[in-house]
């Protein structure tokens, strides 16, 4: 009885044509045999499985060949038979995983001095290169950059990041591709219909999934599948078989759980993930899928035809193109982008199961989260559909007040007019340090018609539109001159009350007042400043009131003019004190000098400001 051969190495190729997903090394390898320019040293890259070193001998058995055809071995001549079972004194394989010393290399570089022995040239195939230390390719640095005319080197490895960069300068480098599943598939398909092994396609496409673009570990899974479920009685092998055994996710699961994502429906794609869980399935595994599945999806949204980039037959591609019409593809762009970076995360997290629901989750809920987009694009759409009318019928945040008139002032016949009378009375302690006599001195000050470019008869346009409602004056603080300070000799008591100061046009100066000439020690009684906004909106100044004290003898009789009448339109607020509620607002009025030459004047103080 012959003894068994493992599928791997029964089916390994034999010639250029039976490689089957690195077209573009095989091209170049067969143009350079049939025009005789091959080079001195070969570089393979890749990783497992996709053909390295099957490349390198079939490229040393078409060196060696002794009847070439277009650029590929007979496979039937004494040198290529040689060459296949191993026997070949011309070709010689070295492992560098264990032939990595400085003292194999230098033997190495004496060997090659050796002429072939039946082929036309002396090829060394050294696989894992990588393994070689630094001295020992210090050793054959010289060999591999000038060797003589009948070697050849041919170098393969999987780490070429290890290689010296001296090494890779002298070689020319070709990097192999892992292979797609599609190709893979089809390639077991061939071999369970030679082998006669009755097997359906969604095991052998589960196998090829499972073998992530390597061949060979796809040609051993397939016979682990066949020694694990091949039965007597003929009954072919499952899909659901290989899922179980390798622990990989079905078809259908994996397209609930996309539904789910696209869908925004959490709930269901907790359940999805427990049920794998419970069912045994590779959760990491599930995530390499779920991520080539979102991929898939978002190709098929956004290329008329992704079965270029897709390693899928086309039934599968269709399935993904429904997929991608259940989302928008800035969704499923998101949706990618947050679970794309976690896969490490995942490998290293001790709850693989919580951290993967976890990560779905806010993949989707940053997905399907309302963006200001389409915020904007609806509003736009209101507004061109009329839907926003409704807006211009809501009144403002804020009201504008309405403008505030004062009544024109009226001059009695032979008589100025007066913008406001203040009244001087002696208090009691002061009569009888006048002689008993009381004296009321009515005070007026210069009226508005004093001031340059002002009309005598009526206020100005601009004020009669910024003046506003004055609360009454009230008394606020009596304050006690020392008499040495007091004019005279004799004590003088100053009551300070609030006075009403029109404003000017220029945003709150006071009309300048004229000034009595001092009498006897008598009571001064003062208004507080409380000025109105000016035209320019501006911030109240309070203003000095020119009362002062005057002799009773040179006070002209009072006349029946009229004083200034406010028209206040009904539910208009009082003016209130601030001094408690903004007590900022009442150090800036401490700051102004004219509020200082006020309360030097008067020798009091500053008690509140009302607005």
């Amino acid at each position: 009885m012959a003894e068994y051969q493992v599928i791997a190495r029964k089916w390994r190729p034999q010639c250029f044509g039976d490689v089957v997903g690195q077209e573009h090394v095989v091209r170049t390898l067969e143009n350079a045999i049939r025009q005789q320019r091959t080079a001195h040293a070969y570089l393979f890259v890749g990783p497992r499985g996709v053909g390295k070193t099957t490349l390198a001998r079939i490229f040393a058995k078409a060196m060696n060949c002794l009847d070439p055809q277009n650029g590929e071995p007979c496979c039937r001549c004494e040198s290529c038979r040689a060459i296949a079972e191993e026997r070949s004194l011309d070709v010689m394989e070295v492992d560098a995983a264990s032939r990595n010393t400085t003292g194999d290399m230098r033997e190495l570089s004496e060997d090659v001095l050796t002429q072939p022995v039946s082929g036309r040239y002396k090829i060394y195939i050294i696989d894992e290169v990588h393994m070689l230390s630094k001295q020992a390719w210090n050793v054959l640095l010289k060999t591999v950059e000038e060797p003589p005319a009948h070697v050849k080197f041919i170098f393969a490895t999987t780490e070429v990041h290890q290689v010296l960069p001296t090494i890779i300068s002298r070689c020319q480098r070709f990097d192999l591709l892992p292979i797609p599943t599609r190709l893979i598939a089809e390639r077991l398909r061939m071999i369970c219909d030679a082998e006669h092994v009755s097997i359906h396609d969604d095991a052998i496409n589960a196998i090829a999934r499972a073998a992530e673009g390597g061949m060979r570990d796809a040609q051993s899974l397939l016979d682990q599948m066949i020694a694990f479920f091949s039965q007597d009685n003929g009954s072919p092998i499952s899909g659901s078989q290989v899922l179980s055994l390798f622990g990989l996710t079905d078809r259908a699961d994996l397209d609930a759980l996309l539904q789910a994502l696209l869908g925004n429906r959490p709930g269901e794609v907790v359940s999805i993930i427990s049920k794998l869980s419970r069912k045994g399935k590779n959760l990491e595994t599930l995530f390499d899928d779920l991520l080539g599945a979102v991929r898939a999806v978002q190709l098929c949204s956004i290329l008329p035809d992704p079965g270029e980039l897709l390693d899928e037959g086309p039934e599968v591609v269709e399935r993904y193109r429904k997929l991608a019409t259940l989302a928008r593809p800035d969704t499923i762009q998101i949706l990618l982008e947050t679970i794309a970076p976690v896969g490490r995360v995942l490998h290293d997290a001790l709850n693989k199961q919580i951290y993967l629901e976890t990560i779905l989750l806010k993949a989707m809920r940053e997905a399907h989260a309302v963006r200001i987009d389409d915020l904007l694009a609806r509003l736009n759409q209101l507004r061109t559909a009329g839907e926003l009318r409704f807006l211009e019928q809501v009144p403002p945040a804020v009201a504008t007040p309405p403008a505030v008139k004062l009544e024109p002032l009226t001059s009695a016949p032979g008589s100025e007019p007066q913008t406001q009378t203040q009244t001087v009375s002696a208090s009691s302690a002061c009569d009888t340090a006048a002689g008993g006599v009381p004296v009321s001195v009515s005070e007026e000050p210069e009226s508005p018609s004093a001031v340059p470019g002002q009309e005598e008869s009526e206020l100005p346009a601009g004020k009669a539109a910024e003046a506003e409602y004055v609360a009454p004056p009230a008394p606020v603080e009596k304050t006690s001159v020392p008499e040495d300070e007091a004019p005279g000799g004799d004590s003088v008591s100053v009551e300070q009350e609030e006075v009403a100061s029109l404003p000017e046009s220029d945003g709150g100066t006071s009309v300048p007042e004229d000034e009595t000439p001092v009498g006897d020690s008598v009571s001064v009684e003062q208004e507080e400043v409380s000025s109105l906004p000016g035209s320019d909106g501006g911030t109240s100044v309070p203003e000095a009131t020119g009362a002062t004290r005057a002799d009773p003898a040179l006070i002209p009789p009072p006349d029946d003019t009229e004083t200034v009448a406010l028209e206040v339109r009904p539910g208009r607020r009082r003016r209130k004190s601030i001094a408690n509620d903004n007590p900022k607002a009442l150090e800036d009025a401490l700051k102004d000098p004219l509020v200082h030459e006020i309360v030097d004047l008067f020798s009091g103080k500053v008690v509140d400001i009302h607005r």
